[in-house]
């Protein structure tokens, strides 16, 4: 996590789904949900994402 509003996450295999609010990505060990407001993906490639938008929380399964 670069900050609160920039993040970037390895391991992503695919966008599972992603809203304004909540984007949820499966990664190598797992699936991983990114909670906020106005979340996007800026950019995607080579196993990584980067997300801008303000997170405020995550969860992990």
């Amino acid at each position: 996590m670069l900050s609160r509003s920039k993040v970037i996450i390895s391991g992503v295999k695919s966008v599972l789904s992603s809203s304004a609010e909540a984007l949820k990505l499966r990664l190598n060990a797992g699936v991983v949900t990114l909670y906020g407001e106005n979340l996007q993906i800026v950019e995607i490639g080579g196993g990584d994402a980067y997300v801008k938008g303000l997170v405020g929380g995550m969860s992990f399964e």
